[in-house]
């Protein structure tokens, strides 16, 4: 009796604390060592249901240019998003999303993501959620620059979608008790684990309330 009361207990928590992060805005570490498809059907996810209205910013960085019609379905790419290329990744000259080509450094690329989302926030103020952000993928980007920068570019990027109450995701694709997600993981509300032992699954972790869910579909 005491187990199930503790279970309800903690999934009761869970369930608040991902509504008052929807509510607020966050900022979420994907990871786990598994297919890319996998990955690519968790950004969907978070990217939400292409026939809601939202503004989504995805930023590619080192990833192929196909990685844009599978993280983020062509059904949003319209006026509302905004696709960001960085470190040289070619995107379809026929999409029909603006594109923002950012050639130079991380510092530039902050201020692409920066420049992107005030303009949205410009023609209205953001509802919880409607603000969309995803990045793919952090572990390029930390072995291009110094993880001194990249934690630097984390707190600005993700400050700013926090508090717009967005839901930012970024991709690394690095087993959950790998080095840099431990070092990582402080920076974010949230880290999502994938695995695909019994069918594609994820796990909710929420280091700063010392909670986990149970694995779940995916």
């Amino acid at each position: 009796m005491r187990r199930s009361e503790t279970d309800e207990t903690g999934a009761l928590e869970f369930e608040r604390t991902l509504q008052r992060l929807k509510r607020e805005g966050c900022n979420l570490l994907l990871v786990g060592s598994v297919p890319d498809s996998v990955l690519s059907a968790a950004s969907r996810k978070l990217f939400g249901d292409p026939e809601e209205r939202r503004f989504r910013v995805a930023v590619l960085s080192g990833t192929p240019r196909t990685v844009v019609y599978e993280r983020l379905p062509t059904a949003a790419l319209d006026e509302t998003a905004t696709v960001i290329s960085h470190d040289g990744v070619s995107i379809p000259p026929h999409i029909s999303a603006p594109v923002v080509d950012v050639d130079s450094g991380i510092r530039e690329l902050t201020s692409s993501i920066s420049e992107t989302i005030t303009s949205f926030e410009g023609s209205r103020n953001f509802q919880p959620g409607e603000l969309r952000f995803g990045l793919d993928s952090l572990g390029s980007m930390l072995t291009r620059y110094d993880p001194t920068l990249v934690r630097q570019f984390l707190g600005i990027v993700g400050g700013q979608v926090r508090g717009a109450n967005g839901m930012g995701h970024y991709v690394l694709p690095r087993p959950y008790d790998h080095e840099l997600v431990t070092a990582l993981e402080p920076l974010f509300d949230g880290v999502i684990e994938y695995r695909v032992e019994a069918g594609r699954e994820e796990r909710w972790h929420f280091p700063h309330h010392d909670l986990r869910s149970p694995w779940l579909p995916l």
